[in-house]
């Protein structure tokens, strides 16, 4: 976190920080939704967190999602270290610590184009009007990833709100604020699902997750012996318990 942006409101102070961190996974989404709601966008707009979005028979989680009175911006946060590479189309891009280790985790342009569908078949809406930003840590470099387009942008979490200013300047109006206090409206039932809902769908993450990265922190997946056999778990447990079968 950089001071200036603490002055500026972009990003939140020390206590602040202290007082809301979680873990990565979750520190990263915090500080998105942070940066957005202290009036450092023009327009109208609503902020939304962890809406589990029906897909087919299954849920998909987006992190946060923004409607404004331009477009709905929805953001996947990907809270990782090293240099990162990847293309548009691969399924599996890769990360590269200092040590040289390498490791793989699943391509975050095709993760927020699958929220993206489901969430503009759930509201009827034509995905057009949906725009994808995929966020970064400053703790990364990103030295080989698509360039942005028209459906989705990639940036450093230091550079989001710049990046997103400029984008919006480039925007129509599209949603009155009544519409957009409306989407939210409807969308409200997708942030509150039961316990056994959020297990189906982590399991649901875990059975479909094959890299070598947790999809929660970023973090390296490790193999562990348990009391009913062999299973990955996140290395920096029991801060963050993801696991997956072996």
């Amino acid at each position: 976190m950089g001071f200036w942006e603490m002055l500026t409101g972009e990003q939140p102070g020390i206590i602040t920080s202290i007082l809301n961190y979680k873990n990565k996974g979750q520190w990263g989404e915090y500080l998105t939704t942070f940066a957005l709601n202290h009036d450092n966008l023009t327009g109208h707009l609503r902020t939304m967190c962890n809406l589990y979005i029906p897909d087919k028979e299954k849920t998909t989680e987006i992190d946060v999602l923004m409607i404004h009175e331009k477009g709905f911006f929805v953001f996947e946060s990907k809270n990782y270290s090293g240099w990162i590479f990847g293309d548009a189309d691969a399924e599996k891009w890769t990360q590269c610590l200092p040590n040289k280790e390498k490791h793989q985790f699943y391509n975050p342009i095709q993760q927020n184009k699958t929220h993206i569908r489901a969430l503009a078949d759930f509201l009827q809406l034509p995905e057009k009007a949906f725009f994808s930003y995929i966020i970064f840590s400053e703790r990364c470099e990103l030295k080989s990833v698509p360039a942005d387009t028209e459906a989705y942008t990639i940036v450093r979490r230091h550079r989001l709100l710049k990046t997103l200013r400029a984008d919006l300047k480039t925007r129509n109006s599209c949603y009155t604020k009544e519409q957009v206090d409306d989407f939210v409206n409807k969308l409200e039932s997708t942030t509150h699902v039961s316990d056994e809902e959020k297990r189906q769908h982590i399991q649901a993450i875990k059975d479909r997750t094959e890299g070598d990265v947790c999809p929660y922190c970023g973090e390296k997946l490790v193999l562990r012996q348990g009391k009913y056999g062999s299973f990955y778990g996140c290395s920096t447990y029991p801060k963050c318990k993801f696991i997956r079968k072996a």
